[in-house]
């Protein structure tokens, strides 16, 4: 039986993807593989790691997952109100993965950093999710 890596990331882009404020107020893009010269602000779901959270009677894990905020809007400003969003959108939700049970996706920490190109920001967030198969 699976672990749920794919229903999981494919809930977490949906969300990210269909909300009116991330594609439409900011024309942010999402996207697992970011292609070269994707217009800023756009929001990349990144590395995730597993660990083995099954029970005598299902299949799960536990679960990072790393989201990244690109932009380059002169400051922090529109990074932070994206991860802000992003935050609203997946802390404490109640998702539906595919074939599992979400027991909690919960924020963990954010970081804002500036490329070495003096422009860009780039927003670290990292999400951890449990899910036990149905």
């Amino acid at each position: 039986m699976s672990i749920g890596q794919f229903p999981l990331q494919e809930i977490i882009y949906t969300t990210l993807n269909n909300d009116s404020t991330i594609t439409s107020t900011y024309s942010a893009g999402v996207f697992d593989d970011v292609l070269e010269g994707s217009t800023y602000p756009f929001i990349e779901i990144g590395n995730e790691t597993a660990i083995d959270y099954s029970t005598k009677d299902s299949v799960g894990a536990e679960y990072t997952v790393t989201i990244h905020v690109w932009s380059q809007y002169a400051g922090s400003k529109e990074t932070k109100q994206i991860m802000d969003r992003i935050h609203d959108l997946l802390h404490n939700s109640n998702l539906t993965v595919t074939g599992f049970s979400l027991i909690n996706l919960r924020f963990e920490f954010s970081d804002i950093l500036r490329d070495p190109d003096g422009k860009t920001r780039h927003g670290v967030m990292r999400f951890r999710a449990i899910i036990l198969g149905n």
